[in-house]
């Protein structure tokens, strides 16, 4: 399941909530940044659009966790999380 795939399941099935994703990327040059569902307009093919107007490249995406869980991770090839 690609990032896309997965951040599409979180917004569209009606088990989860959106608002409950968080997302940790690589922000330069500060480092690492999160940011949660809410502040995703859209999610494109190559970019997360956030509403303020900042696209985020999906490969600078390194973690992605609902709630406290961690559902995927940048690295963890091969390892299947249940959502």
């Amino acid at each position: 399941m690609t990032i896309r795939d997965l951040l599409n399941k979180f917004k569209w099935h009606p088990d989860y909530d959106f608002s409950k994703v968080v997302i940790v990327y690589i922000d330069r040059p500060k480092g690492f940044s999160e940011l949660s569902g809410d502040e995703i307009e859209e999610i494109g093919h190559k970019f997360i659009y956030l509403y303020s107007g900042v696209a985020i490249p999906m490969h600078r995406i390194v973690e992605i966790r609902y709630g406290e869980r961690v559902v995927w991770r940048k690295g963890d090839v091969g390892r299947k999380e249940q959502t």
